[in-house]
């Protein structure tokens, strides 16, 4: 409706539109071309580009999106995941329309200093969504462990990231707020000996002091200061280069 009325429209001509009809209301303040079906994606980008609130498909989602992970989880309903570095509100229609796809929606402040770096177009049909790129979205799925995501699937999508490009990994590990996202992710990629793990300067990351608990119950990983599960295999006990 917003962006209805920044385009000259009022409320008279959208009554008319719908009895034409033209237009389908989908939600408050929401509507379609009549004869249209949207899904998330059409959702995301009015969001977007509509009313530019700044809220980006991330995580795991992305990396699906980026052909990563696809296949773990076949048969069941997805969940998409949207994140925000600011303190902003999906509107009411986007969180109420009944997707096919579940909604879940973090403010996830990691990288509040560079809020727009590691992201990029996503192509959706005749439109493109705003998502993370695999860099991004690898180290925001690791944010998200074990709460929403275990390390097993962490892991999953770990040892398919074959291709990630050491730069920007590097100004987005250097940014990145969280500590146990970064040690995580840099205990997968150690564990998982990634081709381009060695590339990376570690000693520019700040990896905080004193021990994380990821894992409840697990043992502690002595190099990165984490609890693993049991059973995960083992790191050489040494300093952090």
């Amino acid at each position: 409706m917003k962006w209805f009325r920044d385009h000259g429209g009022y409320q008279q001509l959208l009554d008319y539109y719908q009895k034409a009809p033209w237009v389908t209301k989908i939600g408050s303040g929401a509507y379609i071309q009549y004869g249209d079906s949207v899904d998330w994606r059409g959702g995301l980008y009015a969001v977007q580009k509509q009313l530019h609130l700044p809220v980006h498909v991330g995580g795991k989602t992305a990396l699906e999106l980026s052909g990563f992970g696809h296949n773990l989880q076949l048969g069941l309903t997805a969940t998409i995941y949207l994140f925000s570095s600011e303190p902003v509100r999906l509107p009411t229609w986007f969180v109420k329309h009944p997707w096919d796809d579940n909604l879940c929606f973090k403010r996830l402040h990691i990288f509040q200093s560079l809020s727009d770096t590691g992201l990029m177009p996503f192509n959706a049909g005749s439109y493109e969504i705003t998502g993370s790129a695999p860099e991004r979205a690898m180290i925001e799925l690791c944010a998200l462990v074990p709460g929403y995501h275990s390390f097993e699937e962490a892991g999953h999508f770990m040892e398919s990231l074959l291709s990630l490009r050491t730069a920007k990994l590097q100004i987005l590990l250097e940014a990145c707020r969280s500590i146990k996202a970064k040690r995580l992710f840099l205990y997968l990629a150690d564990t998982h000996d990634m081709p381009w793990f060695q590339k990376l300067n570690i000693k520019n990351i700040d990896l905080g002091k004193g021990k994380r608990q990821i894992a409840a119950g697990g043992s502690l990983n002595k190099k990165y200061q984490i609890t693993v599960p049991d059973g995960k295999k083992p790191l050489s006990i040494k300093d952090i280069p």
